[in-house]
């Protein structure tokens, strides 16, 4: 079994119920400055089932988000 282990997901209404603050110091701390797209969720699922060989893995999908 694999799992996707998606950040803050861009056009939630999760997202768009964070303080404006909270979501830019979010976005700040990814790498790729931006937040995840369901797209790119959508993708690495797809990704997951057609493969056989890949088992036991669970996969950060968070635009490089960094903790500290």
């Amino acid at each position: 079994m694999n799992c996707v282990a998606p950040g803050l997901i861009e056009g939630t209404r999760i997202a768009g119920r964070l303080p404006e603050a909270v979501r830019e110091s979010a976005l700040q701390r990814a790498v790729l400055r931006r937040g995840t797209s369901v797209e790119d969720v959508a993708e690495q699922v797809v990704t997951f089932c057609s493969t056989d060989s890949t088992t036991g893995q669970v996969l950060a999908v968070d635009a490089g988000f960094v903790f500290h």
